[in-house]
């Protein structure tokens, strides 16, 4: 009889510790979940800030280049870096965020159009300046709207890096951007991926090749 008291009084306090020790747990597991939390959160509102304040002094970069796209003087390499780390690093916030995150969209929203005014600075300087430079714009959708799009990235991404003369802008097509509808609707983009090469536009996934061998033909006409 003593011995089946000590076991339920064992059971008991076995039981007991076990409790605690897996309420203390789930106590510091959420402890340590909302440092991170909050440490992931902070993290992202300073680059959020960051990534504002550059994009302010890109766009007064622009303003002086403006004034005089000849100069020799100027070197045009650290501008455009400046743009696609900013595009790497929205690339980072949309893994953390989501790409439906109020944010990102509106962050690649102001990013796009800072595109857009790099396309058409680039643009000037191609031809007051006699530049031997291609611009292509590349417009894509979300994987699940274009199981193409990603490998057509990947592509531009390559020849970007592979030829500096190259200049590379994409555009998603699902933002409520106007200045990205006025391309769209000027050039008849209605399909994704596309790539408009110096104002000639190719539909559809295209290899390396094919879009290096328009380059070539564009240049030669």
């Amino acid at each position: 009889m003593y011995m089946n008291k000590d076991k339920k009084q064992f059971s008991k306090t076995k039981f007991l510790l076990v409790l605690t020790l897996t309420t203390s747990v789930f106590i510091i597991g959420i402890f340590f979940g909302s440092i991170i939390s909050d440490k992931k959160l902070e993290s992202i509102n300073y680059m959020e800030q960051d990534f504002r304040t550059e994009i302010s002094a890109i766009e007064l970069q622009y303003l002086l280049l403006s004034e005089d796209p000849c100069n020799e003087m100027i070197d045009y390499s650290p501008l455009t870096d400046e743009l696609y780390n900013i595009a790497t690093r929205l690339d980072h916030m949309e893994n953390l965020l989501g790409e439906d995150n109020k944010d990102v969209l509106h962050l690649k929203n102001y990013y796009s159009t800072l595109q857009i005014k790099h396309w058409l600075l680039m643009k000037k300087i191609k031809t007051d300046c006699n530049q031997n430079t291609t611009m292509i714009l590349y417009f894509y959708d979300t994987k699940e709207n274009c199981p193409d799009c990603e490998q057509q990235g990947f592509i531009l991404t390559y020849l970007r890096k592979k030829f500096p003369e190259i200049y590379i802008y994409a555009f998603n097509t699902n933002l409520d951007n106007a200045a990205i509808k006025t391309i769209k609707t000027l050039y008849e983009i209605n399909t994704t991926p596309s790539v408009l090469i110096d104002g000639h536009k190719m539909e559809q996934l295209r290899t390396k090749d094919e879009i290096l061998e328009k380059i070539i033909h564009n240049n030669t006409q």
